[in-house]
Order: structure tokens, then sequence, then C-alpha cells
């Protein structure tokens, strides 16, 4: 498969459709990301109703003013006007996302790994002038593809993106500085909700290299093969070799780097060991940082939190919050 493939549709915009102007929302999932939705959604009752709320088991004390359903289908036959999607990367995401731009539903999705997988969703979406908005995928709570937008926007050709865009990873790297075993650092990373029950995305670079392939897709117009980009694995590096870069004043980092040059875009997440008073190595914890550069010299830093249940949820309802502002009410 080609490492990237041209797109033909604007990216990341919303549509100004004339729909109710109360919104039937379905809910994939009550995780982490989606629990921290549901709560942010009270704020907005007068613009958005629950249709009902998909999980993967039955909800035995579930909150009695939602539908609570583990059927997608049965949840779509609801009739929503938006689905939000916290789901993790997994075939019923992929199903449900599909169905929803089938139906010319709105999406708005944390999801960086179908996203990524399948751009011929979001390109039906903006044929159908339906929204699909997404991000929460690329930095939580760090407005990354908001500012390539508007960069893009205000003339600027972006060159080169750097930066550190897995908390977990960093998180984890965090506590092995401390030597902190591994295990216990992956369990430590679980127990704080910035890692997965399978953390082997985050840790082996899939998860970085999806989130690359997302800026590829707004900042360059392209459609990468996230798993066709080369990424380090943390499983591949020694706790050894991590103190032993803290002792000459080296930072190990995960970072995920796009070059656009004449040969095209270059694009690779690799763990390398920084200066410590390297902005990227100064990133702590599950924070997230990163460098976008343009033709013109214009460089632009973004720092802030990159995992976990405030930022990206956060996200997620700014999305839902244009969209609203889209919608033209009566």
């Amino acid at each position: 498969m080609s490492l990237v493939a041209a797109l033909d549709y604007p990216l990341h915009t919303l549509p100004a459709a004339a729909l109710a102007p109360r919104l039937r929302v379905v809910l994939l999932g009550c995780g982490t990301v989606n629990a921290g939705v549901l709560a942010g959604l009270d704020a907005m009752a007068s613009r958005i109703e629950i249709a009902s709320i998909v999980t993967r088991k039955p909800r035995r004390k579930g909150d009695d003013r939602f539908a609570w359903l583990t059927d997608i289908t049965a949840a779509f036959d609801t009739g929503p006007d938006l689905v939000i999607d916290g789901l993790p990367d997994c075939a019923a995401a992929e199903k449900a996302l599909a169905l929803a731009v089938e139906r010319g539903i709105h999406v708005i999705s944390a999801n960086k790994a179908v996203i990524a997988r399948r751009p011929d969703l979001e390109a039906r979406a903006r044929r159908a002038g339906t929204g699909f908005a997404y991000s929460a995928a690329v930095g939580g709570g760090v407005p990354v593809l908001e500012t390539v937008a508007r960069l893009k926007a205000a003339g600027e050709t972006i060159t080169h993106v750097r930066g550190v865009l897995n908390g977990t990873s960093n998180f984890v790297l965090g506590l092995l500085e401390k030597g902190i075993g591994f295990d216990e650092a992956v369990t430590a990373a679980q127990a704080a909700g910035f890692a997965e029950e399978d953390p082997g995305a985050d840790l082996d670079g899939l998860d970085a290299a999806a989130k690359l392939a997302l800026i590829a897709r707004a900042a360059f117009d392209i459609a990468p093969d996230a798993h066709a980009i080369p990424a380090d694995s943390l499983f591949d590096i020694s706790t050894g070799q991590i103190l032993g870069a803290r002792e000459n004043g080296l930072r190990y980092r995960q970072v995920a780097e796009l070059a656009s040059g004449a040969d095209g875009v270059r694009a690779s997440v690799r763990l390398i060991a920084l200066p410590e008073d390297h902005a990227l190595a100064r990133v702590e914890n599950e924070e997230n940082a990163i460098e976008i550069r343009c033709a013109s010299g214009t460089s632009v830093v973004l720092n802030g939190k990159g995992a976990g249940q405030t930022p990206t949820a956060g996200s997620v309802l700014s999305d839902v919050r244009a969209l609203l502002a889209g919608i033209k009410a009566g």
C-alpha cells in the first residue's frame, strides 16, 4: 500500500446545516472520555438530548435518565443527529462510524486509529455536507489540528511538524527515569487513566503514528498509512539506557515528526535522547508538546495535557459547541 494518497475534499470544517435546534445524541462508550463528555453535555441541555448510550456490557446500575444499549444498530435506530465516539480502536468503532456516515449523522470522535485508517469516512461525510470532527484525536487538550487549520487559512505553508504526541509513553518514560520498573510504570499509567487496558499502540509508537497521519491530512492534504510510518517501541529500550542517558544530561522522548521536502512528506516516530534543556525533553508526565514550522519562518509551539479525561473530553465538547454554533436554530 502506498504511504500516502491525495485527498480531494476540504478538511476539518463543520457545515452550517439547518437542523432542529435540539440535537439527539448517541454516545458510543461511557469510559474515561465519554464519562467526562456526558457530564459536560449537561450544560448544553437546551441544545442537546441524549438519545442513548452504547456500552459493551449491559449496565446494571445506569443513570435512569438515559437509554443504555449494547447494540449499535439499535442505538442508531433511535434517530440521532450526532454520534460522539469514545470507543477504543476496534471493529465496533469502525462499523459505527461507517454506519453514521452512511446515515448522514454528524460524527465527533476521539478515535485517531479508525479515522487515520479510514480517510474515506471523512471524505464521504464532507461531500454529503455532514459534520465530521476529531479535535480530541490529536493532542488531547492541545489544539493541534485547529492550529494547523488556522495557519493554512492564513495562507501559511507548513513545512515541518515535530513533537511529543503520546502522553502515555511520556508518562512511562518519566517513571522509568526514576528507576521504576517497566511493568509498574505501565500499571501506573493505566491507573491514572492515561493508558488503555492494552497499551501496545502507545508504547509501540502506533498511536503517535496515527496522530501524525491525521496531522499530515490536515497540513499537507495527504492520507498516510499510519502502519507504514517507521516507529520505535519502548519495549526495545532498556531501563539502563534511559538511566544512563539521564546521568549524561539526556532524556529519552518519543518524538513524532513530519517533514515536507522535494521528495514528498517524510514521517517517523523515534525514541530520541535529547538534551535535558530541549523543549521536547522538558515535557513531563502526560503532557504533549508540538512545534509547527512554516515556509515563511513562522513557528508555533503548543504545550498542554495530551491524555486523561479532562483535556480529551474538553476537546470533544469544543467540537460539539462548534457544531451547534454552525447550526441555524429554528
